[in-house]
């Protein structure tokens, strides 16, 4: 009887434990969220803060959920629509290369939630299916367009490219001359092809101050990175990483997929990524 009755006060115990557990837990879950809503808008600069910046990749906005074939490739417009919505809610701010460029040298302070928007290949739906929507909510964002695909099918043209740029909200950049296999390429014909397509570029669009340059499959070699670097480029990598801004690197920046994930995953995985990487 009274082993029994030790053991009902053990267990009332290990269930106080465990409610208080809880409740400190939750207690600590609001401090942290009150204060993340707080500072939510206020801003820094490089050597502030350390801030998590993620940049996001898109390869395809589609019409239809029908239209989906490569889940890696292709989201809807609706769900793009929610993602870029349900980002807002959460607090964040996008911003250009620009503006990531100037915080990284020093003149200028970005947003603690800041993020930056892509497209990888050109594709004709960004101009047809997301562009309105960034148009309306006035997000700048930047395309990494095969120089070689432009104007042919499914791929937007000279004129719509322009169009966007001159919207002032989109950059458009370099996803190479013919989305090859640049760790295959040696250093020399790695910066004839980057140069090349941005030879194209300027010469449709005008004068490129900044230029950009993205690996097509991510795939890269390390002996190329700083020749790209010396060349004027910012260099983006495809890893799924997440920037922080205490080792932020203009010439190796991080992108991650946000593929079909509603705006609680996305923000999960930012939350993961940060942690494990």
């Amino acid at each position: 009887m009274e082993k029994n009755m030790n053991k009902s006060k053990t267990v009332n115990l290990i269930g106080r434990i465990i409610f208080v557990i809880i409740v400190l837990m939750i207690i600590s879950g609001i401090l942290i969220y009150t204060s993340d809503r707080a500072t939510i808008n206020n801003q820094y600069k490089i050597n502030e803060a350390d801030l998590e910046i993620p940049i996001f990749l898109y390869h395809h906005i589609v019409k239809q959920e029908s239209e989906i074939q490569f889940d890696y490739m292709q989201t809807t417009e609706e769900t793009f629509e929610k993602q870029i919505d349900g980002l807002k809610k959460l607090g964040y701010h996008f911003i250009s290369y620009q503006d990531l460029i100037d915080y990284k040298e020093g003149r200028k302070a970005i947003s603690k939630n800041s993020c930056v928007l892509t497209f990888d290949d050109g594709g004709e739906d960004i101009y047809t299916n997301a562009y309105p929507i960034l148009q309306k909510e006035n997000i700048p964002f930047t395309m990494f367009i095969i120089t070689d695909s432009v104007g042919k099918d499914g791929c937007a043209n000279w004129k719509q490219l322009k169009e966007m740029q001159d919207s002032g909200l989109a950059l458009i950049a370099s996803h190479s001359t013919n989305h090859t296999e640049f760790n295959k390429l040696t250093v020399e014909e790695t910066l004839q092809n980057v140069n090349e397509s941005y030879k194209t570029i300027e010469e449709n669009l005008g004068e490129q101050k900044v230029k950009i340059f993205t690996y097509p499959y991510g795939l890269y070699s390390e002996e190329q990175l700083e020749p790209l670097k010396e060349a004027g480029y910012i260099i983006n990598l495809t890893d799924n990483k997440i920037n922080k801004s205490k080792n932020l690197n203009l010439y190796g920046l991080h992108r991650c997929y946000p593929l079909s994930d509603s705006t609680f995953k996305m923000e999960l995985k930012i939350i993961y990524r940060s942690i494990r990487y």
